[in-house]
């Protein structure tokens, strides 16, 4: 079966020779290859995996410059090792995408006269503004290329897959999309624009109450829109013209078209006093420079979809928190499974990977992973997005220190994802005193907090003051929003070092996932889906959706202050209130309760 993994593991030489004589056609200097695709999004198909097909690396963020010489892949903190493993390094160069960003290596590289190649559907304005600004100081030229460079040399090239439209009741989404459209274009009205351009998967499902199976672990339909505010909308993908018209209302007409004739239609429908609105980092430059070149210009702000998408009401949060309830629930049977597996039979990472989801297809609304579960011991599980290979990768040995990291996306609730480190016999002094660490970094987003409005980086920091003060830090951010029963990544709200612009509000979600990393010997995680809350005027605190026990053999009670210790007693008297009444034998309620004891005496 093709999967990323099986396009990687085909790269040889032979691919970059083919992609420079279709440059060389093309009289291309220079090629940029983004990871996203023309929907601007983190999941593609396998038809796009364009990056993994020129390098051999399979990571969900990066980017590559490849030129006649040159093959560099560009790559955030999470991935040095996996791709070091993965890519061949006479042939590909890696560097840090944020330490030396691509327009670094521009400025350094380009000669004058250059063009450099890029997808101006692909490409997004942030991108397209850094790289035309360092190629003008060379007198370098940007070159939009004409068409998909890769179906010139990418001769096995997948298809592109095409499900079926799930259309979704008001009731369950909690808003009509009539009401969802009507805040969209007071937000247009606003901001004085006639048109919105909308490629994200996630915002365009979310605004049309849809889901599909187009894209692997992201429950959605590939779709773009044209959004206009007097009540047209265009849509292009493979939407067929009964389900636009059961998505119609009486102020709203919606427009199939295929997904080749986004140029063309957005070029006929802008007037020449029309405003654009283009996302910058999550949009196409083709839909800036079409409004600067035909119509009234382009905004270039966040899309309005994404910040009303992230604020969830209050049958989205419910359905959340009942899907991780059930997830909680599938964690402690396989756990339970785990401890006992991992002394009597052959355990392996990928045998772990396939027993969470055996369990969670026993949940009658789960349909998917939200990704690809991370099924690492030892040495592996220092790869921040390890994937167990075909062969079953490590076998577990009661010495293992373990890190899972997993997630379900289930129709009637939503979409989950937990991270526990695990061991299965005494643990070294070491690896107790690092989780502890992570876990009083954990902790102090958890416990925190904070003014509505607040900076996800603020509360990133605080996370990351009990690891510096031990000296110690993780090269990936605190935690990201999830969706319902859509992304497990989604935007805004993010806790990351780098500047965040995004203020908190309640209704919000966000991961809390601190980790320490020690190349090639081990990897911690610890990471609760929480929702944003109010907690008094003006003030929020993060509340935890998940309810999985931490391994107390990993926690040094010492280590924690007494603030702390009860932090970890409440959670765990929550985790066997909530779950136990889920679990179906004696046997799995004996082990939730001994799991969940409180660090010190026991609980009446």
């Amino acid at each position: 079966m093709t999967n990323v993994k099986t396009i990687a593991a085909g790269w040889e030489p032979s691919r970059v020779s083919a992609l420079r004589d279709v440059m060389s056609a093309m009289k291309l200097d220079a090629l940029v290859i983004p990871r996203w695709d023309e929907q601007q999004f983190e999941y593609v198909s396998l038809a796009n995996e364009r990056l993994a097909w020129t390098t051999g690396f399979t990571g969900s963020w990066g980017l590559s410059i490849v030129t006649h010489d040159d093959v560099i892949l560009f790559i955030d903190g999470r991935y040095p090792e996996q791709a070091a493993r993965e890519t061949n390094s006479d042939w590909v160069t890696l560097q840090h995408l944020y330490e030396e960003p691509p327009e670094d290596w521009i400025s350094q590289h380009a000669q004058a006269g250059w063009r450099v190649g890029f997808d101006s559907e692909v490409v997004t304005p942030d991108l397209y503004d850094r790289l035309q600004k360092v190629c003008e100081q060379k007198a370098a030229l940007m070159q939009p290329t004409a068409s998909d460079t890769f179906d010139q040399c990418w001769l096995d090239r997948p298809e592109t897959p095409s499900s079926e439209v799930i259309q979704l009741s008001a009731e369950w989404a909690g808003e009509s999309v009539a009401e969802k459209l009507a805040r969209v274009r007071e937000q247009m009205r606003l901001a004085g624009v006639a048109w919105l351009v909308e490629t994200q998967p996630d915002n365009v499902n979310w605004l049309l109450n849809i889901r599909g199976q187009d894209l692997p672990y992201c429950p959605v339909v590939r779709a773009r829109l044209l959004i206009g505010l007097k009540g047209e909308i265009h849509l292009f993908g493979d939407v067929a013209d009964s389900d636009a018209e059961a998505l119609a209302s009486a102020d709203t007409t919606i427009r199939c078209h295929a997904r080749d004739q986004f140029l063309n239609t957005l070029e006929h429908a802008i007037q020449p006093a029309d405003c654009l609105w283009v996302d910058p980092t999550q949009g196409p430059q083709c839909g800036r420079q079409m409004a600067e070149t035909v119509g009234g210009g382009a905004l270039t702000n966040r899309s309005p979809i994404t910040d009303l998408k992230a604020r969830k009401n209050d049958t989205e949060l419910t359905a959340l928190r009942s899907a991780c309830l059930s997830d909680s629930a599938v964690w402690v049977r396989l756990l339970h499974w785990l401890e006992s597996a991992v002394h009597s039979e052959v355990v392996t990472e990928l045998g772990v990977e396939e027993r969470i989801h055996q369990f969670r297809t026993e949940v009658d609304d789960y349909t998917a992973p939200s990704f690809r579960t991370i099924s690492a011991a030892d040495g592996n599980a220092s790869l921040a997005h390890y994937s167990a290979p075909a062969d079953g990768g490590a076998t577990l040995k009661p010495s293992t220190l373990f890190l899972l990291d997993s997630g379900g996306q289930f129709s009637r609730g939503g979409t989950t994802d937990t991270t526990r480190t695990w061991c299965f016999q005494k643990p070294t002094s070491e690896h107790r005193r690092l989780a502890t660490c992570v876990l009083k970094a954990h902790i102090a987003v958890a416990q925190q907090v904070f003014p509505v409005g607040t900076l996800g980086h603020a509360l990133d920091s605080a996370a990351r003051l009990p690891m510096w003060q031990a000296k110690l830090d993780y090269d990936h951010g605190t935690g990201h929003g999830v969706g319902h029963y859509l992304s497990v990544h989604e935007f805004p709200q993010r806790m990351q070092k780098s500047g965040t612009t995004v203020g908190l509000e309640a209704g919000m979600t966000l991961t809390v996932e601190p980790g320490f990393y020690r190349a090639d010997e081990f990897g911690i995680r610890h990471e609760n889906l929480c929702e944003v809350v109010c907690c008094g005027d003006g003030w929020l605190r993060l509340e935890s959706m998940a309810f999985v026990p931490f391994n107390r053999h990993l926690i040094d009670a010492e280590m924690l202050t007494p603030v702390e210790q009860a932090w970890v007693d409440e959670y765990h008297r929550q985790v066997y209130a909530r779950v136990s009444p889920m679990l179906d034998n004696d046997e799995l309620v004996a082990w939730l309760e001994a799991a969940t004891q409180p660090l010190t005496g026991h609980r009446s």
